[in-house]
This record gives structure tokens, C-alpha cells and sequence, in this order.
């Protein structure tokens, strides 16, 4: 005998039950109904020159539902966020950079008060390298896919 979709034996089909399992599903619970809310609402800014590095990334986080804006050095990152509206949930900074670096962004954003509005998560090949004062960790390149998302959910701000 089937019931929604479900095989039931017919010698329990038979017999008439006067309580209700616990353990008994009510039918299949959608996949939206199990999921934490979704990280659509965080914006990411990820300041990296090396162009397939930011390529790379930018799809994978995308795929994974984030809104990802890119720049290719610190002034390339301070003029994106000068087009935005508020400040992205989490940038995700190269410290080593032509132009301007990771830490002249940093220390610009620290002037201007916008540091406070945002956190930085630094990724970078040097791991002796010094990070800036007010950055919220680490990662080292190449970055580990899982590492990368399980430091984007810790430290992003939900808009």
C-alpha cells in the first residue's frame, strides 16, 4: 500500500493506530525550509591584482550566493566603494599590491572612518608578513575553499 509517495506495510495498514509516532514524517521537508537564511544579503569587495586569482574567486563566491564587487588594487577598491551605496559586509584584501597596497588602503580607510563600518580579512602569500591594525584575521594563499567560506561567515556583517 502507498501513501504519499511513502511504502507502508499492509500488516500495520491494517491494524488501526491510536497515536501518532514522533519519528513519523509528515512528508519530504524542501530544501529552502532547512537552510539558514542565505548569505544573498552579504556583499563582498575582493581587492586582488592577480587577475585569475580575482576571476576565480569572484565566480566561486558567486556561486555561492554572495554579491561580489572586485577591485585590482587599493585605489581601484576606494573608488568601487565610493560608487556604492554603504560599505560591503567583508573585503577581502591582497596586501601586496602595485599602486596602492593592502596597508595604504587600510590605513585610508582607517582616516576616513570607514573601517569601522566594514571588516577586513586579509589574504596573502607572506604569512610574516605584519597585518594592519584593525583587520579581523588572516588567510594565506592559496586559499583553502572551505577556510575561505567558514572565515566569510564568521566575520561578515549581515546587511
Amino acid at each position: 500500500m502507498s501513501h504519499e509517495g511513502r511504502t507502508t506495510p499492509r500488516s500495520r495498514a491494517s491494524r488501526p493506530s491510536r497515536r501518532t509516532s514522533p519519528l513519523v514524517s509528515p512528508g519530504p521537508v524542501p530544501y529552502r525550509a532547512s537552510v539558514s537564511i542565505p548569505q544573498h544579503r552579504v556583499t563582498l569587495l575582493l581587492v586582488e591584482n592577480n587577475e585569475d586569482v580575482r576571476e576565480a574567486l569572484r565566480e566561486i563566491l558567486q556561486s555561492e550566493g554572495y554579491q561580489v564587487l572586485t577591485a585590482v588594487n587599493g585605489q581601484d577598491a576606494l573608488h568601487v566603494l565610493s560608487r556604492q551605496e554603504r560599505m560591503p559586509s567583508l573585503i577581502l584584501l591582497d596586501l601586496v599590491m602595485p599602486v596602492m597596497d593592502g596597508h595604504a588602503f587600510i590605513e585610508h580607510l582607517r582616516n576616513t572612518g570607514a573601517l569601522a563600518l566594514t571588516r577586513v580579512l586579509v589574504l596573502t602569500a607572506h604569512p610574516t608578513l605584519p597585518l594592519p591594525q584593525g583587520v579581523a584575521g588572516r588567510l594565506g594563499k592559496p586559499v583553502k575553499l572551505e577556510a575561505l567560506l567558514d572565515a566569510i561567515a564568521v566575520h561578515s556583517v549581515r546587511e
